[in-house]
């Protein structure tokens, strides 16, 4: 293998992983935001309104399908809430869930001694 192709493969190998990394803090925020608006919202089936977020992500990419599904929840049990407030909850928990990740990641390092 050429220096070139390593470098490439390298890079290959990074993206996938910046991706994977992404794609699983993006999931584990969704599920705190959901979580936190359901009991927002005072909904006592928060794995239901879980399921209900989650798909409306599904819809395109991006947040905004999120967003709006939230929004639309809250306005519709009278909560004044503004996208604005809410797209700050959202960005908070982005930083909450890379957290925890990193946190998880700590945890399921082997323990190194020292000698």
């Amino acid at each position: 293998m050429t220096a070139d192709q390593a470098r490439r493969r390298a890079l290959e190998e990074r993206y996938i992983l910046d991706f994977q990394t992404l794609f699983k803090t993006r999931t584990r925020r969704d599920r705190l935001f959901a979580t936190w608006a359901a009991t927002k919202l005072g909904r006592q089936d928060s794995a239901n309104y879980l399921e209900e977020v989650s798909s409306a992500g599904r819809a395109a990419p991006g947040d905004d399908d999120i967003l709006q599904k939230v929004l639309a929840d809250f306005r519709s049990v009278g909560q004044e809430i503004t996208e604005e407030d809410l797209r700050s909850v959202m960005n908070e928990m982005m930083f909450d869930a890379a957290e925890e990740l990193e946190a998880d990641r700590i945890s399921r390092q082997p323990h190194q001694s020292k000698s």
